[in-house]
């Protein structure tokens, strides 16, 4: 159990359909755990068994080839979709690029939780879906816009992030070569000094 912090105020004031009995719940079942940098936190080919909100910190993802195919930062969910509900090994890793702090729980204790607090199913579901809207958001973008347009978009949702990434990690998320990255980044930095 943890106890009850900033995070947990903040996200329990986001989450204002939470009763005070959910909340307890949420805590009693919780833990806290940070992990340093450059921490694989999920290999490709493991299974895990949590999930969980980033506090503070940034996770990338990456498949075989060492692509970036996700960056997960914080107030996003962590876990794997197809690991959890699929309970398939994973086809990618996980990996801090910053030290990171995650609030986990328990995902089959969470899923049994559900039949006696339905808010924390709704919880759950939203989340889920906020994560499957993401990934399709990300996907729809490498079919409509360019590479400069996807790195326009990230930089008008979350400059910072920009910043925080190595710009060869994030070349690939982008889905270009990490020159053609360093030149963007440098036209839009002079143009916006």
């Amino acid at each position: 159990m943890i106890k009850s912090n900033e995070f947990t105020k903040i996200y329990f004031e986001q989450n204002d359909f939470l009763t005070e009995k959910d909340k307890e719940k949420l805590l009693e079942m919780a833990q806290l755990v940070t992990y340093p940098m450059n921490k694989i936190v999920l290999h490709r080919g493991e299974q895990i068994s949590q999930v969980g909100i980033i506090l503070s910190g940034l996770i990338r993802v990456y498949d075989k080839n060492n692509k970036t195919v996700w960056i997960v930062y914080e107030n996003q969910p962590y876990g794997s979709m197809e690991v959890l509900a699929l309970n398939r090994p994973s086809t990618v890793t996980y990996e801090t690029l910053e030290e990171t702090t995650m609030f986990l729980l328990n995902y089959a204790e969470l899923e049994d939780t559900i039949k006696d607090y339905p808010n924390i199913g709704r919880l759950l579901l939203m989340y889920w879906k906020n994560t499957a809207m993401a990934m399709y958001g990300h996907f729809y973008s490498f079919l409509s816009l360019t590479p400069e347009e996807r790195y326009l978009q990230l930089l008008q949702q979350n400059a910072k992030l920009i910043l925080r990434v190595k710009s060869k990690d994030l070349a690939t998320y982008l889905g270009m070569h990490p020159v053609s990255l360093s030149r963007l980044k440098k036209r839009y930095f002079i143009q916006n000094k």
